[in-house]
């Protein structure tokens, strides 16, 4: 397994950050260290932001899919990929919102912005430790790309919403919120164009995830590894399910296959 396995892909919330302690385990630290002195490359996957990676700041890694693979780069700041959302798509979810009555964030490469941060929203960021700026939306979306949509919203409404707005697709974490990113763009997405621009294949790549936005990832890599803290749907694609982020599951899974 150690010579197939050529790059590593980390989720962050979940799976390297700790809900708990918004932290990452020393467990992990140490193991993506070895990993890198074995000459693996690392990656972070993650539906946040770049500018929110910071809780990752002491891991030392080769590139990013951030943003649910809509914005990947080079640890150097190249871009691999970017992808935003049309303005008339961003308008159907706010007239959506309108008519249904909730809110979503706006995720640009500047920020995270809402509305207001009452119920959900400030519920979401206390689970991440991430607070979204309050803003204009409209005045947001005329000025800067839309990268990601965030519609505080039930599964259950999601059932109603999305087939209204067919050019997306919905991922989720929690009940309390879900991605939306325009139709074609997944993590898995992200990580083919990654391998590509360092002349590798996606069967070379080992992924580690907790949510729902991780299956296309966990799915279609060499390997793929959910935290036992993760939701039974990635389980269920998973080629191997490993501890929790609190019980040293990075460190452990990689220990398993061999790899540090």
């Amino acid at each position: 397994m150690r010579d197939k396995i050529k790059a590593v892909f980390f989720d962050i919330d979940g799976t390297l950050v700790s809900f708990n302690t918004h932290r990452v385990p020393e467990s992990a630290l140490r193991a993506i260290k070895r990993l890198r002195e074995r000459g693996i490359k690392v990656f972070i996957a993650t539906g946040r932001l770049l500018r929110h990676t910071e809780v990752v700041k002491d891991i030392e890694v080769d590139g990013y899919i951030t943003v649910n693979g809509s914005y990947c780069i080079t640890a150097e700041g190249d871009t691999i990929f970017e992808c935003h959302f049309p303005k008339e798509t961003v308008e159907k979810v706010f007239a959506l919102e309108q008519k249904y009555g909730f809110t979503a964030a706006v995720m640009t490469h500047e920020d995270i912005y809402v509305d207001s941060l009452a119920g959900r929203p400030q519920e979401v960021a206390d689970m991440i430790n991430i607070t979204p700026v309050e803003a204009n939306l409209n005045e947001v979306v005329a000025t800067q790309n839309v990268l990601q949509m965030c519609p505080y919203i039930s599964p259950e409404l999601e059932q109603i919403v999305m087939p209204q707005i067919p050019e997306c697709v919905a991922s989720r974490w929690t009940e309390k919120f879900m991605d939306i990113n325009i139709r074609g763009i997944d993590k898995s997405v992200g990580a083919r164009k990654v391998m590509e621009y360092y002349g590798l294949s996606l069967a070379e790549a080992m992924a580690f995830g907790d949510g729902g936005n991780d299956v296309p990832i966990v799915r279609d890599v060499g390997l793929g590894v959910a935290m036992e803290n993760g939701c039974d749907e990635l389980k269920a694609v998973a080629d191997y399910v490993t501890l929790s982020v609190d019980d040293d599951g990075v460190e452990k899974a990689l220990q398993h296959f061999n790899l540090i």
